[in-house]
């Protein structure tokens, strides 16, 4: 892969993270559950990570780095989790699925392409990162902890 080709590749992932970044900044903004808002952050911190790591590797490659500023998809993705996070936790995490569906095929991708063991090596690393954010918000979807924490909360 020429060196213009993957850097506007790695251009795209890490813009896509940056807007990842805003969707969580938006649902973070609107869940009450304390677990929930703490988990959210952790992962909202490995898409800042990405794009810090993806970054560097543009930067390397004699590229221009991508700001952590929302391109208009990103606004849009922003805006849509902010109105849907407003009825609820569960909305919320449901509407975060969705972005999170859309980060994990877009890595999947990436890993199609033949890159440096140096930048498969990360595009992997955020690939696993992505499955775990996935993982838990799917879970979270389906087994609705914080209903069990305020209702251990009602009981006590």
């Amino acid at each position: 892969m020429g060196r213009k080709s993957e850097v506007e590749k790695l251009r795209s992932l890490a813009q896509m993270d940056v807007d990842a970044v805003g969707a969580y900044d938006a649902a973070i903004a609107r869940v009450k559950e304390p677990m929930v808002r703490e988990r959210l952050n952790d992962f909202r911190v490995d898409h800042v990570r990405h794009v810090q790591d993806l970054n560097a590797f543009i930067r390397q490659f004699g590229g221009e780095p991508v700001e952590l500023r929302p391109d208009l998809k990103g606004a849009a993705m922003k805006g849509l989790t902010a109105m849907t996070s407003m009825m609820g936790t569960e909305a919320a995490l449901v509407a975060m699925l969705g972005n999170e569906e859309f980060t994990n095929r877009a890595y999947e991708l990436a890993l199609s392409f033949e890159w440096s063991p140096e930048v498969r090596s990360l595009i992997e690393k955020n690939r696993r990162d992505e499955e775990r954010h996935i993982t838990w918000v799917k879970d979270a979807v389906r087994q609705r902890p914080w209903v069990l924490d305020e209702g251990a909360e009602v009981q006590a």
